[in-house]
């Protein structure tokens, strides 16, 4: 192969189309490059994007979890209220009635375990409803003598 040639073929082509060719293939380049540039910059934003969606479901998905929780606790607290108030009222009931029963035994009560039976059947009959049996010994007990005198 000769390189003679070549250069005279070279030589031929005018100066403004080898420039024109030259200036071409650069502003293609050029516009290759910018808009790979460009799309980088758009796929990291698009990155860095779907990185903070994933991060807000995960905390939205941590907290789901952590209501889930205090929904759980709040219903354990809530069940362990209603025994504790089912508890009371059974103490309270059995204070009562034990307290009646005592005193229409004896046929007399002390104005102090009267006032604090009263207090008693206020908070049963207020808090719990009361029921027609306790209410029946109290407004016997209520017919009863009253002995004593009231300490402050």
């Amino acid at each position: 192969m000769d390189a003679k040639p070549f250069w005279e073929f070279v030589s031929s082509i005018p100066l403004g189309i080898i420039v024109a060719w030259i200036i071409g293939i650069s502003a293609i380049i050029t516009a290759l490059c910018t808009g790979t540039i460009k799309l980088y910059k758009i796929f990291t934003k698009y990155k860095e994007a779907k990185d903070r969606e994933q991060k807000q479901e995960d905390i939205l998905k941590s907290h789901d979890e952590t209501l889930q929780d205090i929904d759980k606790m709040l219903r354990e607290i809530k069940d362990s209220l209603k025994e504790q108030k089912e508890v009371n009222l059974k103490q309270l009931r059995h204070t009562i009635v034990h307290t009646c029963e005592d005193a229409l035994d004896k046929g007399e009560i002390s104005i102090n375990k009267l006032r604090s039976l009263e207090e008693m059947y206020d908070e049963y009959v207020k808090i719990f409803h009361g029921n027609g049996y306790v209410k029946t010994l109290v407004m016997r007990v209520r017919k009863l003598k009253i002995v004593g005198k009231i300490d402050d």
